[in-house]
């Protein structure tokens, strides 16, 4: 059995400890070991729902690499995904399905990506490259010689209210573990960070939290949301000292006319606040992450993958909440690998590799192609080395 689950993991040109625990690796693994299970079975169709979700460009090559294999061997792949680029990449015949029904059937060169996402969302979306409009001089948050071992290293950043800065790299790059140090998850063991202009001791979370940062982190269904919990006491649980009576209990009708505030301001669907998480869609469940942490008023947000596992729809009404937070005054920090979501919606962008920042680049003079080839750069060729 070992040497079949070697064969299957070889395929996709994935390296992994076969004895650890599936419960201590990361989104991105967890998602290689799933589509590695699913090539042991001698199936003659395969269905991948949302395959890629965590996925770096470089395992989603491979894995394409591996479905275009299984199809000259005469094995069929249902693909779901909500991504047009991967769609219009590996799909030979498209069916769009909207709101339980079937919208239409079709080849990929009878549509391009706006009827595209017409027909996904019924609604039509305009492109366009985020611009901040109020800039502080100074920054709010400071990053000098930040490092823990066997991560990262020598990071230096800098953020300032009203824009929105982006880190990316490819997995291992080490930007889930600098997101996490900025929250007090991971302390760093060299450095300092500074929260305008005075050195902070960012050593655990409840000192980042202090320090008024927020973080909407990878995985929103293990780490950011209580499933069978209600809505409104997601929303609320940050913030839950607040709500406390002078006679120590509780304050209910407070605390639900908060949760229904940040339900109709970040638009989240849902009949009855007292529902369920787990009943909403993936872009519901997101927006609860977000309203649990703006309900704490933070200075800084830090969000990793914000879109992860999210409809085109919900992926854009969170990039215009993000915007529209950005020109509030909030400094926000978007880490994730989505190339084209780093292009349009950071004024600035930083690209991690092998633990270390290679490369700032403006995002508006900057290629998508440009900055996936910055993404793979040698650390040992900034400052004159190498």
């Amino acid at each position: 059995m070992r040497a079949v689950a070697e064969e299957a993991i070889a395929k996709i040109n994935f390296t992994i400890d076969l004895d650890e625990k599936v419960g201590k690796l990361s989104v991105a693994e967890k998602q290689l070991v799933a589509i590695s299970r699913a090539l042991m079975s001698d199936a003659r169709l395969i269905i991948m729902d949302e395959p890629t979700t965590a996925l770096t460009k470089r395992e989603v090559d491979a894995l394409f690499a591996i479905i275009l294999d299984l199809k000259a061997r005469g094995i069929a792949t249902l693909f779901v995904s909500h991504k047009l680029d991967e769609v219009f990449e590996i799909s030979e015949r498209f069916t769009i399905i909207r709101n339980g029904k079937s919208v239409i059937t079709c080849l990929p060169e009878e549509l391009d990506h706006k009827s595209f996402s017409h027909h996904m969302t019924g609604r039509e979306f305009e492109d366009s490259h985020f611009t901040p409009e109020h800039v502080s001089e100074s920054p709010i948050l400071e990053a000098r010689g930040l490092g823990v071992n066997g991560t990262f290293s020598d990071v230096d950043l800098t953020l300032r209210q009203g824009e929105i800065l982006g880190i990316t790299g490819l997995l291992g790059s080490g930007r889930t573990e600098l997101a996490l140090s900025l929250f007090g998850v991971l302390p760093c063991d060299s450095g300092e960070i500074r929260i305008k202009g005075e050195v902070a001791d960012i050593s655990s979370v409840r000192s980042a939290i202090a320090h008024g940062i927020g973080y909407v982190p990878e995985d929103r269904l293990t780490e950011g949301l209580f499933l069978e919990r209600s809505i409104s006491s997601n929303i609320v649980i940050s913030e839950i000292d607040s709500f406390v009576s002078r006679f120590g209990g509780l304050d209910q009708r407070q605390a639900d006319a908060e949760a229904k505030r940040w339900v109709d301001e970040l638009r989240i669907a849902t009949p009855n606040p007292d529902n369920a998480v787990s009943t909403l869609s993936g872009g519901n469940q997101q927006r609860i992450v977000l309203a649990k942490w703006l309900a704490t008023k933070p200075k800084i947000l830090i969000l990793n993958g914000p879109t992860v596992g999210v409809d085109i729809g919900s992926k854009h009404d969170i990039h215009r909440i993000l915007r529209t937070l950005a020109s509030e005054g909030l400094g926000v920090i978007i880490i994730s690998d989505d190339i084209p979501e780093m292009i349009q919606n950071c004024n600035r962008v930083l690209a991690m590799n092998a633990g270390r920042i290679v490369a700032e680049v403006d995002p508006r003079t900057t290629t998508e192609s440009e900055l996936a080839e910055l993404m793979s750069k040698d650390p040992s060729t900034i400052d004159g080395k190498g």
